[in-house]
């Protein structure tokens, strides 16, 4: 195997370990909302160490693919060893040591509880997206130590040949594409996810009616945090909320049977609950509104 062959493909691995720390990048975007988020009352005894936490994990994407562009030079192969193990060492640290000194503020909890509820703070709110999390951040040092060690045993690079150009050209191509895509796809996903935020968030605000006439406008706002939700499970909890909650006031001005008004009045708590728990998945930044 020629060695230049071996020093670009271990520039695509650091490609591809860009890419996949951007899958946990795209949770704090819009970075301006979220940055105000870091700057609230409710965590600023941790905002320095967030913030800290949120930069070292945008450089690395931005870095990462500086270093792999300098993969494709003939950089001597101990420097580009060092390039890449360097910020992976940092990536894979930070997290664990981040947790540290906001353990020490808690001493009646235990550092994993800690850990996790940190990893709250970062939207990964739900015990999936924080164990995918914590494999995004293993894998990404893998393949970042993979490709170090295949610099190392490459050697210096030579001249790749002209045969073999083509092929390479194809494989860089393909995986651009896929970064881009995987990128592109994270982007909107983020978009989807903002939107839905702000729509718990305005419910979150929203006064529960405390007269009858109050309740069609109510009614009315749930119907519009649907509409302007981003993902269908959110606008369709808003709309089945608001529509069950509807048959339910016309059934009681109705003066409908005690057994209809029993069922209906399950039917609103299930979808209220539906609703909760959906907004839930947003931690800290949202807190639905409760009943006496």
């Amino acid at each position: 195997m020629y060695s230049r062959a071996l020093h670009l493909r271990a520039a695509l691995l650091l490609v591809l370990s860009s890419a996949l720390v951007f899958w946990v990048v795209a949770f704090w975007f819009p970075l301006t909302d979220y940055l105000v988020f870091l700057s609230s009352e409710d965590v600023a005894k941790f905002e320095l160490i967030l913030k800290i936490f949120v930069a070292i994990y945008i450089s690395f994407c931005l870095v990462n693919l500086l270093i792999a562009g300098l993969f494709a030079t003939r950089l001597p192969k101990g420097l580009k060893f060092w390039l890449a193990i360097i910020p992976a060492a940092v990536l894979f640290i930070t997290p664990f040591a981040a947790a540290i000194p906001i353990a020490l503020m808690f001493p009646e909890r235990n550092y994993f509880e800690v850990f996790q509820a940190m990893f709250r703070l970062f939207r990964f709110t739900k015990a999936d997206t924080f164990a995918f999390a914590l494999i995004v951040i293993l894998l990404v040092t893998a393949l970042n130590v993979l490709a170090a060690l295949m610099v190392r045993r490459a050697g210096e690079a030579d001249k790749l040949p002209s045969k073999l150009r083509l092929r390479y050209l194809i494989y860089t191509l393909v995986v651009f594409i896929f970064a881009a895509s995987f990128t592109a796809a994270n982007l909107v996903n983020a978009s989807y996810r903002d939107l839905d935020r702000k729509s718990c968030q305005q419910y979150s605000l929203r006064e529960l009616p405390q007269l009858n006439d109050d309740v069609p406008s109510f009614l009315s706002d749930l119907m519009l945090y649907g509409q302007s939700a981003g993902t269908k499970s959110m606008q369709d909890s808003f709309v089945t909320f608001s529509m069950i909650s509807r048959q339910y006031y016309a059934a009681l001005s109705q003066n409908a049977d005690p057994q209809t008004l029993s069922q209906l009045e399950y039917n609103v708590a299930q979808s209220k609950q539906t609703v909760t728990d959906l907004c839930s998945e947003f931690g800290p930044e949202t807190m639905t509104p409760t009943t006496e």
